[in-house]
């Protein structure tokens, strides 16, 4: 804080002491003082004054700058009295008992909110881990009743197994949505081959893409990156998701491809496209692909005439982001939609994360 902005919250106790000085001047001039005496006590009453008022400013000064400081680099406010110290004067010291106070405050509730958000996350964990046994009891039911089924009873067998597929898709994005805030603690890098990658994700999802009767090609993925497979197997497998419910009805294509990017540089990176020949999306909409919740105008439209839940793409983006690894889309209208991925090659990225 400057020092003519700190003097002017004296202008009160100023006003007064002119006022004191004065009378005292009056007081003196009655009582015969010669006028160089009045003027001299009256020069040091108001120099008295300014030297309190600089004496003041000088020992609340550390103080007020610390403070400034601190709201202008302050990420928490819980960590605000850490970046001070008590001052011995007595307004300072009920500001800072204020902050103190505040910042208590404020941990106890973050404190409050994170075992909540852990439990919450635990609870769906197990409730995905107990979902699945009732779903894989229903999948065993279903092949044995389409053993002994009819062409028709075949057709609604398949049918509702498709749509056990689908609660099972929906459960584990609801895992890997809880899990998302806390990736590092189940995030493990290793060297993995991209084609490998792949391949363990259009496995798991081989029964949405023979139903949509999508074609599936791959070119340049016989090179080495450092991920996670787990998670980046649901990445992909949300892609392809999104690419199968908005596949064309005949000649539905899917490619995956890789390039190296930046050889020999210090952003150098390995990125993987994953492009279909869908219905695309319109330039309005391409900048909210990721957005949460959104689906544009194809996502009420999509091929399976279920409504799109606009989780699939953001879910993606986030764990990306947790990750370090790029990720962007592109499209054309009637012509399909792509999605790159970006997997950095640097080792101290790696040790960033």
């Amino acid at each position: 804080m400057g020092f003519w902005r700190f003097a002017r919250s004296y202008a009160f106790a100023l006003a007064l002491t002119l006022a004191c000085a004065a009378v005292v001047a009056v007081m003196l001039a009655v009582v015969g003082s010669s006028e160089a005496f009045i003027a001299l006590v009256c020069a040091l009453i108001v120099l008295a004054f300014a030297l309190a008022v600089l004496l003041d400013y000088l020992r609340r000064r550390p103080f007020y700058d610390d403070l400034a400081d601190l709201s202008e680099r302050m990420e928490s406010p819980r960590f605000a009295v850490e970046m001070l110290e008590r001052p011995g004067y007595a307004d300072g010291a009920v500001a800072y008992d204020a902050l103190a106070a505040i910042s208590k405050n404020a941990s106890d509730e973050i404190g409050a909110y994170r075992r909540q958000v852990e439990d919450y996350r635990e609870y769906i964990e197990t409730w995905v881990h107990e979902a699945k046994s009732p779903l894989a009891a229903a999948h065993l039911m279903v092949e044995n009743l389409a053993a002994d089924a009819d062409d028709e009873g075949w057709e609604r067998l398949d049918a509702l197994a498709e749509e056990l597929r689908r609660t099972e898709r929906y459960i584990e994005q609801a895992l890997f949505y809880a899990r998302s805030e806390t990736v590092e603690k189940d995030y493990l890098v290793r060297r993995h081959n991209l084609r490998s990658l792949v391949t363990s994700a259009l496995r798991a999802n081989s029964h949405a893409l023979i139903g949509a009767h999508v074609a599936v090609f791959m070119q340049g993925l016989d090179r080495d990156v450092y991920a996670d497979d787990k998670w980046v197997a649901f990445i992909l497998g949300q892609i392809i998701q999104n690419s199968v419910k908005y596949a064309r009805s005949e000649g539905a294509e899917i490619t995956f491809e890789a390039r190296l990017v930046g050889a020999g540089m210090s952003d150098e990176h390995v990125e993987l496209a994953v492009r279909d020949n869908g219905c695309g999306v319109s330039a309005a909409d391409l900048p909210r692909v990721f957005d949460k919740g959104f689906t544009g105008d194809n996502g009420r439209t999509a091929r399976t005439g279920k409504r799109a839940t606009g989780l699939g793409l953001y879910l993606v983006k986030r764990l990306c982001d947790k990750m370090g690894l790029g990720i962007s889309a592109s499209s054309r209208e009637g012509e399909g939609f792509c999605v790159t991925m970006a997997f950095p090659l640097n080792r101290m990225h790696l040790l960033e994360r």
